[in-house]
């Protein structure tokens, strides 16, 4: 898996050791149900064009590393308003690319030393979470 900062090409290598918790449960519809005055059931629904969240998380304390030195550019890139990015999977049975934003209302970035002391080197691990929103064309 890697993450591409569109503005300027440049990549940090993600592991593949990610789990992504809340790919099957966003709401593609959004619907309402009321009753009008007469009792008939109005149901209002739309499509949502954009806002997936795509959170991605150590599926446990052995997986989901990535090195200081990495962490580092993405926090730097985390800072940035307005950049978007590009996710790519690559793993034998998924290749899919997503445009997305860091999500800061939800927490865009967390990260813990793997060895839970402070970093000796920029090659020191880290188990991170990373939290993002999927983009469409136009957003």
């Amino acid at each position: 898996m890697k993450l591409i900062r569109l503005a300027t090409s440049e990549t940090v290598p993600l592991e593949d050791g990610f789990l992504w918790p809340d790919e099957f449960s966003w709401k593609a519809i959004e619907q309402t149900q009321n009753y009008a005055i007469d009792g008939s059931l109005v149901i209002q629904e739309g499509k949502k064009k954009s806002g997936r969240p795509i959170t991605l998380q150590p599926a446990d304390k052995e997986m989901g590393w990535i090195k200081l030195r990495e962490l580092l550019t993405v926090l730097e890139w985390s800072k940035l308003q307005n950049e978007v990015f590009q996710l790519q999977f690559e793993q034998p049975h998924d290749n899919r690319q997503f445009t997305v934003k860091f999500n800061h209302q939800d927490g865009a970035l967390e990260a813990d030393p793997v060895k839970g002391i402070p970093a000796v080197s920029l090659d020191d691990y880290y188990n991170v979470t990373l939290r993002f929103t999927e983009l469409n064309d136009g957003d």
